[in-house]
């Protein structure tokens, strides 16, 4: 079997890990923070943990929901009835008992006891090539100190630009790297609070006709719908797109909570600050894609992929977003191209040993 290195231990990351280190791999996954997720990173919250950027389940996320079953904890998703403000109809949606660290924490369980190993705090400064076809993936620790992984895959879950960043030494055509870097991304800016209360019974609201010039472009009133938590209160995010231009985005934390806070407030003037019990903002650089590609550019090179929100479809018109689904798949289809291929050159191997013989 194979050594396959991933970078990244976000959902793709962890679950590309979970199903080679479950075909007999040998998994390496290194991930520049100090704590796994990703997107669907989270932190503890009274006595719950929850996400730093919002997200909830969809009856249509087959892959995931697949997964889900896969793993043996479909039982802990709990459905609601959400109203999405300006809609007649609600939509349900799912939510984990314990948060998404329920699905997050299964993976990396399922990744250490098939033998795959997760280093923390390891930024992927570069990637080269071997003569004999063996892919070194170059990491600075905390430390500053150099770790070199030899493997015979790579899997890159960030995003296209980046990867484009750290495979400069490769021989990939300027066609490809064009076609990657030709993938623009937006970035976000969530804050976070828990509230004494919340105003609202919606559980998104993304239309303010009469506040266009809000920095936020969507609120979601996580309690409104899921109510049954031990937050100690009660939890909003304040979602806003956002150019890493912007005066915005270079400004301290406690800033931009305050910018944020100040607009919530013209939509709803009878909340006070005092009503604010504890807040956390998170910036994201690459947060959604703004167009597909082409063409697929999912293994730009032979026997290394990218398996990138970016690249989930092709060619296609439609505006990207950030949905777990699309990205499951996609590591679902890496994985079995993968597994097959090794699969196939075991088989030539055997061919090979009984012609011998």
């Amino acid at each position: 079997m194979s050594r396959i290195c991933i970078i990244g231990a976000g959902l793709s990351g962890l679950l590309c890990g979970m199903r080679l280190s479950k075909a007999g791999h040998e998994v390496v996954i290194l991930e520049e923070l100090t704590s796994p997720g990703g997107l669907m990173a989270s932190t503890h919250i009274g006595s719950e943990y929850i996400e730093l950027l919002p997200h909830h389940i969809r009856r249509t996320d087959k892959a995931l929901l697949s997964v889900v079953k896969e793993l043996g904890i479909d039982s802990k998703i709990k459905w609601y009835d959400a109203f999405w403000y300006g809609r007649a109809s609600r939509k349900k949606i799912g939510y984990f008992e314990g948060g998404f660290a329920t699905l997050i924490n299964l993976l990396i369980q399922t990744i250490t006891d098939n033998g795959g190993k997760i280093l923390y705090s390891s930024s992927v400064s570069e990637i080269t090539r071997k003569e004999d076809g063996t892919y070194v993936t170059t990491c600075i620790l905390s430390d500053s100190r150099k770790y070199e992984v030899e493997s015979s895959y790579v899997i890159f879950t960030g995003s296209c630009r980046t990867f484009v960043n750290v495979s400069h030494g490769l021989p990939i055509s300027m066609n490809t790297r064009d076609q990657l870097m030709n993938l623009t991304y937006q970035s976000r800016i969530c804050l976070a609070l828990r509230m004494k209360k919340i105003p609202s019974d919606a559980y998104i609201q993304m239309k303010f006709p009469a506040n266009d010039e809000l920095p936020f472009a969507r609120i979601i009133n996580h309690t409104s719908c899921i109510n049954d938590r031990s937050y100690g209160g009660q939890i909003l995010y304040l979602v806003g797109k956002c150019q890493i231009t912007d005066p915005l985005w270079v400004e301290s934390d406690q800033k931009v909570m305050e910018e944020y806070f100040r607009a919530y407030r013209k939509l709803y003037p009878l909340i006070k600050k005092s009503d604010i019990k504890s807040w956390r903002l998170t910036k994201v650089r690459y947060a959604v894609s703004e167009q597909f590609p082409e063409t697929d550019l999912s293994e730009p090179l032979d026997n290394i992929y990218v398996c990138s929100s970016a690249l989930t479809t092709h060619p296609a018109m439609e505006v990207p977003e950030n949905r777990m689904d699309r990205i499951t798949a996609l590591a679902n289809d890496i994985c079995a191209r993968i597994i097959n291929k090794e699969s196939s050159a075991n088989e030539h191997k055997e061919e090979a040993i009984i012609t011998a013989l």
